[in-house]
C-alpha cells in the first residue's frame, strides 16, 4: 500500500476514534434537556458516516496507451480530492461534537455555582443547616 494510503487510513482511524471518544464523553456529562429546549447542534441533520469515494482499479500497465494512463491518474486524483472532502466533512462533525461538548459542560458549571452560591446565602441566613 502506497504510504499517502497509508497516512490516509491512520488519520482516518485517528478521526473515528476521536469521534467515538467525544461522542461517549458528550453522552455522558449531557444533562437531561429542559422542556421545549433543543440545543441548535442537536437539531441539525448529521452528515453522511459512510464514505462513497471509489479507488481506482489497478494500474494499467507499462503498455498501456497513454489516455488510459492519463485516465487512471485523473481518477487518483479524484478519489484523492474525495477522500480528502469527506475527511474535512469528518473534522467538521468532531469540531461540532466537541464544542457541543464544551458548550453543555458550561452550562453544568454555570448551574452548580448558582445553586452553590445559593446555598451559602442561604446558610448566611440560617436557613439551611440547621
Amino acid at each position: 500500500m502506497p504510504a499517502h494510503a497509508m497516512t490516509i487510513l491512520r488519520l482516518l482511524l485517528a478521526l473515528f476514534a476521536v469521534l467515538a471518544i467525544t461522542t461517549s464523553t458528550a453522552f455522558a456529562q449531557t444533562p437531561a434537556p429542559a422542556t421545549g429546549a433543543t440545543p441548535a447542534a442537536a437539531a441539525a441533520a448529521p452528515a453522511s458516516t459512510t464514505q462513497t469515494c471509489v479507488k481506482p482499479g489497478h494500474y494499467p500497465g507499462k503498455k498501456a496507451s497513454d489516455n488510459k494512463k492519463e485516465a487512471w491518474i485523473a481518477d487518483i486524483r479524484a478519489w484523492g480530492d474525495c477522500v480528502k472532502n469527506y475527511v474535512a466533512d469528518l473534522r467538521a462533525q468532531v469540531d461540532a461534537k466537541i464544542k457541543l461538548a464544551n458548550s453543555t459542560i458550561e452550562e453544568y458549571n454555570t448551574g452548580v455555582k448558582e445553586l452553590q452560591e445559593e446555598q451559602k446565602v442561604a446558610e448566611m441566613q440560617g436557613q439551611v443547616g440547621k
